[in-house]
């Protein structure tokens, strides 16, 4: 089984904290790091994952600079940021690595799919990006996303809510993790309207629901938009593949020194962080040549591999 539909691969973009004291590293300043845990002192991250069967690897990164930064250009200046940098939202420097990644990926449409976190899927502008770039994509949003347009349904949590049945909700592996597979339940339902891209293949939009069958009050929300023709239980994988992020970005920090530096120069950060990522990759493509020649081992340092159980029955369109 492959990471996303098809088995072609997901394209991920989340982000990273790396705690750093003082004020003169490029871009720390106290912000919010769901790595770290809370607000703390520290520069974040945005990073770009390539995630497939085989594994996966970061291929990208980008600083983020918070405004009190941008807003300052002798801070800028003494930590050699370029001038012209500007502030950027964290969905910018995402959208970058994304065209920067597009020549080297699978160019089929339907192959390449994209899954990010609501940071980055809760922005229509984002979600535009991709659309425009023929992306197939599946992204966290927030409760109160608006899906519909009709009195009362507009929000994704509310329609869920009104609409799903208890027997519309399907047991599904979604990708392999360190916690083994993650089998989640899932409700999956088509969103009226659908749109024929250049290429004259139809595309449509769905509203994704999960939960845990021990919590079922904790639910998390996605928005998708795709080929008309791809089964659920492959919907299901891109949001699976988002936590192969953090799955890359793990041994990156422990094997390969990416959190641990010293440096404090913008472009200082860019190399000490690019260095790292292709010493992870090249561990990641060991992991995979080995897995390849003698089977995928019970545990590697990416995870486990790809569950192999029957995937459940799927319900229809709403």
């Amino acid at each position: 089984m492959g990471a996303g539909p098809g088995g072609a691969g997901v394209l991920v973009v989340d982000e990273t904290g790396f705690a750093k004291r003082g004020k003169a590293s490029a871009g720390v300043a106290r912000q919010h790091s769901g790595t770290l845990g809370g607000v703390f002192p520290c520069q974040i991250g945005v990073m770009c994952a390539w995630a497939t069967g085989a594994g996966q690897a970061l291929i990208d990164r980008e600083l983020y600079l918070p405004r009190e930064w941008t807003d300052d250009p002798d801070r800028c200046r003494a930590a050699h940021v370029p001038g012209q940098r500007g502030f950027l939202t964290k969905p910018r420097p995402a959208e970058a690595m994304i065209e920067r990644a597009l020549p080297g990926l699978p160019q089929e449409t339907g192959k390449v799919w994209v899954a990010a976190d609501e940071v980055y899927g809760r922005e229509r502008a984002f979600r535009f990006f991709l659309e425009e770039h023929r992306l197939p994509y599946v992204v966290n949003v927030q409760a109160n996303s608006p899906v519909l347009q009709r009195p009362g349904r507009r929000h994704a949590a509310r329609l869920v809510e009104r609409v799903a049945r208890e027997e519309d909700w399907v047991e599904l592996p979604a990708g392999p993790s360190q916690l083994d597979t993650r089998t989640w339940q899932w409700w999956v339902r088509r969103l009226p309207g659908e749109e024929e891209m250049a290429d004259g293949q139809a595309w449509a939009r769905w509203l994704v629901a999960r939960r845990r069958l021990e919590d079922p009050g904790k639910r998390d929300y996605y928005l998708g938009r795709g080929p008309t023709d791809t089964p659920v239980e492959e919907i299901v994988l891109v949001p699976g593949a988002r936590r192969r992020v953090e799955e890359a970005i793990k041994p990156a920090k422990s094997a390969c020194g990416m959190a641990d530096y010293e440096v404090r120069s913008f472009h200082g950060w860019y190399r000490h962080v690019t260095l790292a990522q292709l010493a992870a990759a090249f561990l990641a493509g060991c992991d995979a040549a080995t897995a390849r020649e003698n089977g995928p081992p019970a545990r590697t340092r990416y995870g486990r591999p790809p569950p192999t159980a029957p995937v459940a029955e799927r319900g229809g369109p709403a």
